[in-house]
C-alpha cells in the first residue's frame, strides 16, 4: 500500500505542479492581456490625436484652394470633396479618440480629460460651418455670360461662406491644434506608463513559463520516440503527396477539407491552399449551381453505411466538368476536370477525393467527333455560302490568302531573340485578327473560330515571360488546318458558282442571237460602285453581328465608300472592319446606361471616306458612345506592366490615348470572339503606318470617340500598298 502510495504521488505531484503554474501563468497573462489592450487603446488614441493635430492646417489650405478657386472662376469640385471627406473623417476621429480613451480608462485622468473637452468644444463651431460648405454643388457656382464666366447666387454665398470660416474660425483653430498637442502629449505618458507596466508582467509571466516549461521537460523526453516514429510517418506521406500528379484530399462529414493534401491539387485547381474550406467553397467557383446542388446529394448518398460507391459512381456528378481558370494576364483557359470519392472509414469518417485533369482525353474525343461530323458540316457549308454574297466570300479569301504567306513567312523568318520571337507572336496576331473580323462578318463562324483558336494560343505565348522556337508548333498546327479550311471554303465557292451552269431555266438567259448565255455569280472586274456597295454590305452586316453579341442597337452611317480608289480598297474596308468592331463593343454603351445618361436606346456609328487635302485621303470613324477614360487607360496599362508608375505620372493626355495602339493592350475584362485581344487596333496603326499615313485620335468622356486616318495619294505609296 505504502509503494502504491508512492507511485501516485511521484504521478500526480508534476501533474499538480503543472496545474498550479498553469493557473498562475493564466492569471498573469490575462492580466497582462488587460493591460495589452489597454495600452492597445491610448497608442491608438495617441494616433489619432496626432492625425487630428494636422487637420486645420489641411482644412485651412482646401479652404484657400476654394476661395483662390471662387475667384478665379476655376474648377473647385475636388477641394469641395475634400473638405467634406476631411470633415467627415474629423468628425468620426473625434467620436473615435473619445471611444478610444475610455476603453483605455484614461477618462478618469483630468489632464486627458480636459483637453479632449476643448479640443472637442473648439471642433463643433468649425464643424458646423464646414458641414454647410459640404453641400454645395461645383456645377452651378459658375454662369456664363458674353462677357466671360461670373460667380452665380450659389456660387457667391459659397464663397461667403468660406470667407467666414477662414476670418472667423482663425482663432478656434489655433486653440484646436493646442488642445490636441496636449492631448497627444498626455497620452504619450499614459502609453509608456501602460508600457512600463505590461513590461513587468511580461517578465513575471517569463519566469512561470520557464519554471513550468522545466516541468514540461520530463514528458518532452518520454515522447521523444513517439515523436520520431510520428516524424518518419509523416515524412513518407509528404513524399507520396508530392510525387503524385492527381489532386489528393480529404473530406470529413461537414464537408471541410483536411490539411493534407497533395501538391498538385493547387496547380490544377489554382488556388493557393485549400486545408481548412469546405468543398463546396472549393467547388463554387468552378460549377453551376445546379451542378454543386447534385454534387452535395451525392456525398450525402456516400455517407450512407448500406450505400455500395461502386453502384452509385455512374452517378457522380463531377465525373468530368469544365471549369474556367485564371491564365496569368492574358485572361482565362478551360479545363476540363475529374473528381473522384472513396470512403475511408478507417482514417475517422472521410471521404478520399482524387482530381485529375482529363483535358488531353476530353479534347481528343471532340476531335474525333468533330472528325465524325465534318462530312455532314461540308453539306451545311455549301448551304452558307449560298447565302454569302460572292464578291464578298471572293474578297474574304483573297485576304485570307494573303495573310496566311505572310503569317508562314514570320513563322519561318530567322531569330530566336526574344524581341524577334514577340514580333513574330504579335505580326501573326494581326494577319489573323484582320481576317477574323471579315470571316465574323460574312457569318462563316467555322472560320472565325478557328482563327480564335489560333489567338488563344497566341495570346497564351505572349504572356509568357521567356520564349522558344517550340513553342510555335501547336500555332503552325492549327494554321495548318486553317489554311486547309480556307482551301475546301475555296472548292466549295467553285462547287457553288458551277450550280447555274448545271440548273437550268432562271440560270440562263437569252442572247440577241437566240443562244443561251451563262450569268457568271463572280464579278471579274466590279466597278466602283459595286466595290462600295459590297463593303458598306459587309460593314452593316459585320455592326449586325457584334451588336447582337453585346445586345445592343447601333446605327451605322456610311458616306464616300464610293470614292474609295483602287489602291486603298482593301486597306480601307481591314481598317473599317476593325473599327466597327472596336466602336461596338468599347464604344456604344448598353440601352439601359445610355438611357441613363439621356442618350437616345440606340447607338450611332458614323463612317465617311474624303479627299482631306491636296496630298492625303481622308478616313472618319466616330461612334457617340462612352468615349475614353484616361483614368482607366493608365490603369490597365499599369496592370499589363506596359508603363512604370513614375512613366504614368508624366506622361500627357495625347501620349495616354496611343497606349490603345499598344499590341495586346485592351480595356475589355474578357475575351471574346470580337473583342479583348489587344489587336484590332493595332491592325489598325499597322496598317496605317506601313502606307506612310496618319492616325489621330479625339474623343469627350460620355459624349463621343472619333479616330481621323490620313491616306497618302502619292504614286509611290499607293503602289507599294496595291
Amino acid at each position: 500500500m505504502a509503494r502504491f502510495t508512492l507511485v501516485n504521488r511521484a504521478q500526480w505531484l508534476p501533474i499538480a505542479a503543472t496545474i498550479l503554474f498553469t493557473a498562475a501563468l493564466t492569471a498573469l497573462l490575462a492580466y497582462g492581456m488587460q493591460r495589452a489592450s489597454r495600452l492597445q487603446s491610448a497608442s491608438a488614441a495617441l494616433q489619432l490625436a496626432s492625425e487630428l493635430g494636422a487637420q486645420p492646417s489641411l482644412l485651412r489650405s482646401e479652404l484657400t484652394l476654394i476661395q483662390r478657386g471662387l475667384e478665379t472662376r476655376t474648377y473647385v469640385g475636388d477641394s469641395l470633396r475634400t473638405v467634406a471627406t476631411s470633415n467627415t473623417a474629423s468628425e468620426r476621429s473625434f467620436k473615435e479618440l473619445a471611444a478610444r480613451i475610455n476603453e483605455a480608462q484614461l477618462q478618469r485622468d483630468a489632464a486627458i480629460s480636459s483637453r479632449l473637452n476643448s479640443a472637442t468644444a473648439s471642433w463643433q463651431p468649425i464643424n458646423q460651418q464646414l458641414q454647410a460648405l459640404a453641400n454645395a454643388r461645383s456645377d452651378q457656382l459658375y454662369a456664363d455670360s458674353v462677357s466671360g464666366s461670373a460667380l452665380t447666387l450659389r456660387g457667391q454665398q459659397l464663397k461667403d461662406a468660406v470667407d467666414e470660416v477662414l476670418t472667423a474660425q482663425t482663432q478656434q483653430m489655433r486653440v484646436l491644434t493646442t488642445s490636441l498637442g496636449e492631448l497627444a502629449g498626455a497620452l504619450r505618458g499614459a502609453v509608456v506608463q501602460n508600457g512600463q507596466s505590461l513590461r513587468s508582467l511580461l517578465l513575471a509571466g517569463t519566469a512561470l513559463a520557464g519554471m513550468l516549461l522545466a516541468m514540461m521537460l520530463y514528458f518532452a523526453l518520454r515522447a521523444r520516440r513517439s515523436q520520431a516514429a510520428a516524424r518518419n510517418a509523416q515524412h513518407q506521406v509528404e513524399n507520396i503527396l508530392g510525387t503524385v500528379r492527381e489532386g489528393l484530399f480529404l473530406v470529413d462529414r461537414e464537408g471541410v477539407i483536411g490539411a493534407a493534401h497533395s501538391d498538385s491539387l493547387a496547380s490544377l485547381l489554382h488556388c493557393t491552399s485549400p486545408a481548412g474550406q469546405s468543398l463546396e467553397d472549393l467547388l463554387r467557383p468552378l460549377v453551376t449551381e445546379k451542378t454543386l446542388t447534385a454534387a452535395t446529394k451525392y456525398l450525402g448518398l456516400l455517407w450512407k453505411d448500406r450505400v455500395n460507391e461502386e453502384l452509385i459512381e455512374s452517378v457522380n456528378p463531377l465525373n468530368c466538368i469544365e471549369v474556367s481558370l485564371a491564365r496569368g494576364q492574358s485572361g482565362r483557359e478551360n479545363r476540363y476536370l475529374s473528381f473522384m470519392f472513396r470512403r475511408a472509414r478507417d482514417a475517422g469518417d472521410y471521404l478520399l477525393v482524387a482530381v485529375a485533369d482529363i483535358s488531353d482525353q476530353v479534347l481528343l474525343q471532340q476531335e474525333l467527333e468533330q472528325l465524325k461530323s465534318s462530312s455532314d458540316s461540308q453539306g451545311e457549308l455549301l448551304l452558307q455560302l449560298l447565302r454569302i454574297d460572292p464578291q464578298q466570300l471572293e474578297a474574304l479569301l483573297v485576304s485570307a490568302n494573303q495573310a496566311f504567306r505572310r503569317c508562314n513567312a514570320l513563322l519561318t523568318a530567322p531569330g530566336k531573340e526574344a524581341s524577334k520571337l514577340r514580333e513574330k507572336v504579335n505580326g501573326v496576331f494581326r494577319e489573323l485578327h484582320s481576317v477574323k473580323g471579315e470571316a465574323a462578318a460574312l457569318g462563316l463562324e467555322g472560320f472565325a473560330s478557328r482563327i480564335h483558336q489560333i489567338e488563344d494560343i497566341l495570346a497564351g505565348l505572349r504572356a509568357q515571360d521567356e520564349l522558344s522556337g517550340d513553342q510555335f508548333v501547336p500555332v503552325v498546327t492549327k494554321l495548318d488546318d486553317l489554311i486547309g479550311y480556307a482551301a475546301s471554303l475555296g472548292e466549295a465557292r467553285e462547287r457553288v458558282a458551277s450550280l447555274p451552269q448545271q440548273l437550268p431555266g432562271p440560270q440562263q438567259r437569252q442572247t440577241p442571237s437566240g443562244g443561251d448565255e451563262t450569268v457568271p455569280i463572280i464579278p471579274t472586274l466590279p466597278s466602283a460602285p459595286m466595290q462600295a456597295a459590297a463593303l458598306e454590305s459587309l460593314l452593316k452586316s459585320l455592326a449586325g453581328e457584334v451588336s447582337r453579341a453585346y445586345s445592343r442597337s447601333v446605327q451605322l452611317k456610311l458616306d464616300g465608300l464610293q470614292d474609295v480608289p483602287p489602291e486603298h480598297a482593301n486597306r480601307i474596308k481591314d481598317i473599317c472592319v476593325q473599327m466597327v468592331r472596336n466602336s461596338v463593343a468599347h464604344g456604344i454603351e448598353a440601352p439601359e446606361k445610355r438611357a441613363v445618361a439621356g442618350k437616345p436606346p440606340g447607338g450611332t456609328v458614323r463612317i465617311k471616306f474624303e479627299h482631306a487635302d491636296a496630298d492625303n485621303y481622308g478616313l472618319l470613324i466616330e461612334d457617340d458612345g462612352q468615349g475614353l477614360s484616361y483614368e482607366h487607360i493608365l490603369n490597365r496599362a499599369l496592370q499589363l506592366n506596359l508603363l512604370r508608375p513614375t512613366q504614368a505620372v508624366e506622361m500627357d493626355r495625347a501620349a495616354v490615348l496611343r497606349l490603345i495602339f499598344h499590341p495586346g493592350f485592351s480595356t475589355a475584362k474578357t475575351v471574346s470572339e470580337h473583342a479583348g485581344r489587344g489587336v484590332g487596333l493595332d491592325v489598325v496603326n499597322a496598317m496605317v503606318r506601313d502606307c506612310g499615313g496618319r492616325i489621330g485620335i479625339s474623343t469627350a468622356p460620355g459624349q463621343y470617340t472619333r479616330f481621323k486616318v490620313l491616306l497618302p495619294k502619292s504614286a509611290t505609296l499607293q503602289s507599294s500598298a496595291a
